[in-house]
């Protein structure tokens, strides 16, 4: 008994001696530690489709450099730029007229630049801070469009090429009478079919 009493001492003075920095390591632990489920909880943020931040205006060195702000401000929120393209200028012819006549003035000519960059996956959270910043800083003179991509705005990037227009052109006349053709068919059909069972129904009648 002697000797059990001489080390009881030493082992409860050692336990407690290191059960605080056992007691503080499994806490600290505790603290930091989540579960895999926890994020699995969590809802998706939604995003959306693919969309084309569309400017303009009739200062191209403006544009050029608001278009490279725009495409800074995207990558450095962490939103995927997919493509930026340049549109052909548009020309627009201006006149101005003496008061109270119809004489001309004066006449200008106008150029419309274009500049678009493509975003994709972008999340809901992240899509107001986007436009406002965008708007904030909308330069005077540049007009800002942001809407859905589709199949027209790619083929806007593109100068028109007139005998690929006259080929389309061609296809969409030729699919047209097709399609004619086909519902004229079909309904000669059902003409036929109709008057079938009309005259079998006429038979049926006189047999009985």
């Amino acid at each position: 008994m002697s000797v059990i009493c001489k080390f009881v001492p030493t082992l409860v003075s050692s336990v407690c001696r290191l059960s605080p920095r056992s007691f503080s390591l499994s806490s600290a632990a505790r603290r930091t530690f989540e579960p895999d489920y926890l994020d699995s909880a969590v809802p998706p943020v939604p995003t959306y489709p693919p969309l084309n931040i569309q400017i303009s205006g009739y200062d191209f060195c403006i544009l050029e450099s608001f278009q490279s702000y725009v495409h800074n401000l995207a990558e450095n929120m962490g939103i995927n730029v997919e493509d930026a393209w340049i549109t052909p200028a548009k020309s627009y012819k201006v006149s101005t007229y003496h008061e109270g006549g119809t004489r001309v003035k004066t006449d200008y000519s106008l150029n419309m630049y274009e500049r678009n960059v493509q975003i994709v996956n972008l999340r809901s959270v992240d899509a107001p801070i986007l436009i406002d910043t965008i708007c904030a800083a909308l330069p005077e003179g540049v007009r800002l469009s942001v809407h859905n991509h589709e199949q027209e705005h790619y083929e806007a990037r593109f100068i028109p090429d007139p005998f690929i227009n006259s080929v389309r052109q061609e296809l969409n006349e030729g699919n047209e009478k097709l399609e004619a053709a086909r519902a004229e068919k079909e309904a000669l059909t059902a003409t036929k079919t109709a008057r079938k069972q009309a005259l079998l129904l006429k038979s049926l009648d006189e047999d009985e």
